[in-house]
């Protein structure tokens, strides 16, 4: 939080990415930032995740990113502020209209509300979270990539105009690459990586879970805690899940069923698939690689190894990993149960 408000209160000169591997926290950061700051009358926050909402075509894109300022007439506050998440900019009824029928450049109208905010002493602040997602629409005209025309129009409003702050964040972190080796976008961006949990964190979190989950029914013994992290390492939407499943269950029975799951996960991916068991080899005694370590892998497969969240990536330091502590179980446990056929 506190390097993402150093960010915020600097000039706006470049964009933020904020990428990590799947469920490490980018979107509940995210959140926790809109709601820390969204009171502050110097920031306009615009926030889209867009995880939430279908996008196939150009349509789609427009009505995400805008909205008529009438929609929000005769709703109560708090469905007001909910529904300010899923719309960057307001529009008046002639605007929207012109905007849908592709006469209205979107790009302008997004700058001159910035640049109205600028005059009123506001500094506007855009959030958008998967922003993968925009990746294989098009303008209009078929020619160009909305991905790619957005990102420029956000270098100019930020290295370029000083208008806007730009955070984007995504679990894909192949679009990440294609940013970071990108040397006009590489030189207008920031990076800003969101791993899992240390383990000198976990084990304070699960010693007291009386305080950090409300939990009162039982407690954990260094032994069990042990074992959470061995099986799912820092990644708290695995730890929240056994915590759950210990109400009802023993440590040993979760873990295994976690085990058995993540070894089906593998089963199914690799299924029939050399190039696929080949590149999970890799991985089967060492978690993390350096992509020069892979060479002779295919890119597209690392591509899609990624985007079925399988590996994560890192394109600052280059390195290719398995997507989770647990899934090293089932990675490891895939090709043990290979060997005994």
């Amino acid at each position: 939080m506190a390097e993402l408000r150093n960010y915020l209160e600097g000039r706006p000169n470049s964009i933020l990415f904020l990428y990590g591997p799947k469920s490490s926290g980018k979107t509940t950061l995210m959140y926790r930032l809109f709601e820390q700051i969204e009171a502050e009358k110097r920031y306009e926050i615009n926030f889209l995740n867009l995880r939430e909402i279908f996008l196939t075509s150009y349509d789609n894109f427009i009505d995400a990113f805008f909205k008529s300022s009438s929609a929000e007439n005769g709703l109560k506050a708090g469905i007001r502020r909910q529904y300010s998440l899923f719309g960057l900019f307001k529009l008046d009824a002639f605007t929207e209209k012109m905007l849908k029928k592709h006469q209205e450049d979107p790009f302008l109208i997004m700058k001159r509300e910035f640049q109205r905010l600028i005059k009123k002493g506001i500094q506007p602040v855009v959030i958008i979270d998967e922003f993968h997602k925009l990746d294989g629409l098009y303008l209009p005209d078929k020619q160009k990539r909305l991905m790619v025309e957005l990102m420029n129009f956000f270098v100019a409003m930020t290295k370029e105009s000083h208008l806007c702050q730009v955070i984007i964040a995504s679990s894909d972190a192949f679009f990440i690459e294609q940013v970071y080796v990108d040397s006009k976008l590489r030189k207008t961006s920031k990076f800003m990586k969101l791993d899992y949990f240390e383990k000198e964190d976990i084990f304070a979190w699960l010693r007291d879970i009386k305080k950090y989950n409300q939990v009162h029914e039982y407690t954990l013994d260094e032994k069990q805690i042990e074992t959470i992290w061995d099986t799912v390492g820092g990644s708290a939407w695995e730890i929240h899940s056994i915590l759950e499943d210990l109400f009802q269950y023993s440590i040993d029975a979760i873990v295994s069923k976690i085990k058995r799951a993540k070894v089906a996960m593998i089963a199914e991916w690799t299924f029939d698939d050399e190039a696929r068991n080949c590149l999970l080899r890799h991985f089967r005694k060492q978690p993390i690689h350096k992509l020069t370590k892979l060479a002779g892998t295919d890119k597209k497969l690392l591509g899609q190894a990624v985007k079925d969240n399988i590996l994560y990536y890192d394109p600052v330091d280059g390195i290719y990993g398995i997507q989770g502590k647990s899934l090293e179980w089932g990675i490891k446990g895939y090709f043990e149960e290979l060997e005994r056929i």
